[in-house]
């Protein structure tokens, strides 16, 4: 079995322009999209992570701030079960949607 990576991935506070450094990538494919810019901050804040390779499944469990635990995320890594996830809107969502693409 393989052994856990645990990882760090930082923050950052946006004071404006959300998306924008990223997102103006956009520009190189479509003119049309005018320049944004961002003001941005790193932090000390981010999230702990502690992961390891399960074949065929995406399974994540989580611990908040406050200690709560949502109840964990256990699905098989096929695309309609991951996009049906990603559109529901629920805690997972986004993991479901980074995961079907």
């Amino acid at each position: 079995m393989s052994a856990d990576v645990r990882m760090f991935v930082p923050g950052r506070i946006c004071l404006f322009g959300e998306h924008s450094d990223w997102a103006g990538g956009y520009r190189r494919t479509n003119s049309d999209l005018e320049a944004g810019m961002a003001l941005i901050v790193g932090t000390d804040q981010g999230i702990h992570a502690r992961v390891r390779p399960r074949q065929g499944v995406l399974s994540v469990a989580a611990t908040l701030e406050s200690g709560a635990r949502p109840a964990p995320l256990l699905l098989p890594m096929e695309e309609e079960v991951l996009l049906r996830e990603a559109r529901e809107g629920g805690f997972y969502s986004y993991v479901a949607g980074a995961a079907y693409q």
